[in-house]
């Protein structure tokens, strides 16, 4: 475990969703393969935590349909074929896309401020940031933008979506930072300017953007080598 995944992990009463975002992002990012079993307490001592909220993290996966339960065998990570990656992603550039746009036609300046102080935390840590540090700035952002919104069920929906995006597994890659720097751009300057069709396409690339790479990562780790057979 890294020195920051050690620091991530260390929040006691958030402890099981924390567990469950490691798992999360390593079943996501291919390391943790379909059909792969999940012994709570070899995770533990790997993860340095107790059983306790590992479990508790298994159980929160198994209720997002990424692991499964098998009965006296304990938890097997469940199919993830490439259609629900598309998918995935799919809706969560709808969801995010219609909240910009729903923000570029409400936001007022001290709420405009306050994204582009978000976003120039994101652009301090581009360049040789952790990447759980900018993870976290990167979700900060988003956070607010899709507060800004004024949607409060749509912005709920997009927090259910975000549970199955890798957040690391972009922010430790140069393409997706550079990517990053040039969305963040386009997207606040059509805020600004009250340019809702321009703030939709802004942020539905985005995300595309980042579907594009983990399939890319995901095919040549050969995760659906099997299903081409």
């Amino acid at each position: 475990m890294t020195g920051s995944e050690a620091a991530l992990l260390g929040d006691a009463p958030a402890l099981p969703e924390q567990v469950a975002l490691q798992l999360r992002e390593r079943i996501l990012s291919g390391v943790l393969r379909p059909g792969t079993f999940l012994r709570p307490d070899r995770l533990a001592v790997e993860l340095g935590v107790s059983p306790t909220p590992v479990r508790e993290a298994l159980q929160a996966l198994r209720a997002d349909d990424m692991v499964r339960a098998l009965p006296r065998r304990g938890f097997v990570v469940a199919p993830l074929d490439r259609a629900d990656v598309v998918d995935l992603f799919a809706v969560q550039a709808q969801l995010t896309g219609e909240l910009a746009a729903r923000a570029a036609g409400s936001l007022d300046a001290a709420g405009l401020a306050a994204l582009q102080a978000r976003a120039a935390e994101v652009d301090a840590l581009i360049a040789t940031g952790d990447p759980g540090d900018l993870a976290v700035a990167e979700g900060r952002f988003h956070a607010a933008l899709n507060r800004a919104g004024g949607a409060r069920k749509l912005a709920w929906l997009v927090g259910r979506a975000a549970h199955y995006l890798p957040p690391r597994f972009y922010t430790g890659r140069a393409a997706w930072r550079t990517a990053t720097v040039a969305a963040h751009r386009t997207l606040l300057d059509a805020l600004a300017s009250g340019d809702a069709g321009t703030a939709r396409a802004a942020m539905e690339g985005h995300v595309l953007d980042g579907r594009d790479l983990l399939l890319a990562h995901l095919e040549a780790v050969g995760l659906w080598d099997d299903h081409a057979r």
